[in-house]
């Protein structure tokens, strides 16, 4: 994903010098508000902070793992989204991103480690891998609508999809031999919030999110339970009627128990980075 961002950074740089100002009125920019369809991609670079827990279904309750403690999995990794939004009326907007992470590592373990119905014992050679598809679905309703300022409650599914996998190996004693681990899980919790976006000219702007959900109930019907939050920050620069260039921070948290399909346990991850990235509007 590296690359990514570098391929990415070096597409932005050009479009900016590409696309100089001083060739487009201002009159002709769609402004924030004023567009049907909004496309959005981008990249980040985010820290990490994941514990992972797999329960077996003869040996019982896992260990809460630390992935970047327990696995040595490089947390600091970069990652890219992409994402649309559909205006349909003037107050009503349906959108929709998709974020993929893979986070991989490799660590001896420094301690027994029980991981779905295998114990991978201290002094075993471990690898991993957890990839993490994060796909929020929002409806956004404008409380207030004018021509600088946008104010919206918005409700909707975070969905994340999780596949972890361990491959240990043990040279040593009775246990010695190989294991591994590979679960998947989907995790769909509901999302309540509010965005603000304000306009400072014809081509400068920037915006504000927030939302959040705790679920606590319906454990045995929907086979999970958690909590979320997410804030956000941005500001946006439009170089073209069409074309903006923008910067934002974005934090994340993340604390889940599941059990459904080949994964029973838990999952807690929180992440906070810096992104970049290219709206397109129509």
């Amino acid at each position: 994903m590296s690359l990514l961002l570098r391929n990415l950074g070096r597409g932005l740089l050009a479009a900016a010098v590409f696309f100089a100002p001083s060739a487009f009125g201002a009159d002709d920019i769609i402004q924030p508000g004023q567009e049907k369809l909004t496309f959005m991609l981008g990249a980040f670079l985010p820290a990490f902070r994941s514990k992972m827990q797999v329960d077996g279904e003869t040996t019982g309750t896992g260990d809460r793992i630390s992935l970047g403690d327990d696995l040595g999995v490089d947390q600091n990794t970069t990652g890219g989204y992409l994402g649309a939004e559909w205006r349909f009326a003037p107050r009503h907007r349906f959108g929709f991103t998709y974020t993929r992470f893979t986070l991989r590592g490799s660590r001896t373990a420094q301690r027994d480690l029980h991981i779905d119905d295998k114990v991978y014992p201290v002094g075993a050679s471990l690898s991993s891998e957890l990839r993490l598809e994060i796909i929020p679905l929002t409806y956004s309703y404008s409380l207030m609508k004018k021509p600088d300022d946008e104010l919206a409650l918005t409700a909707g599914l975070h969905w994340d999809r999780v596949t972890f996998k361990v491959d240990g190996s043990v040279t040593f004693g009775p246990g010695s031999g190989s294991r591994e681990t590979s679960v998947t899980g989907n995790i769909p919790l509901p999302l309540l919030g509010v965005r603000y976006e304000h306009n400072f000219s014809e081509r400068w702007s920037a915006g504000a999110s927030l939302a959040g959900f705790a679920l606590s109930f319906g454990e045995e019907t929907t086979g999970f339970k958690g909590n979320i939050i997410s804030a956000r920050l941005h500001g946006e620069y439009r170089m073209t009627r069409n074309l903006g260039i923008g910067a934002a921070l974005d934090t994340f948290k993340v604390n889940t128990k599941a059990d459904k399909d080949n994964w029973h346990g838990g999952l807690d991850y929180y992440y906070w980075g810096p992104q970049i990235y290219l709206t397109a509007r129509y």
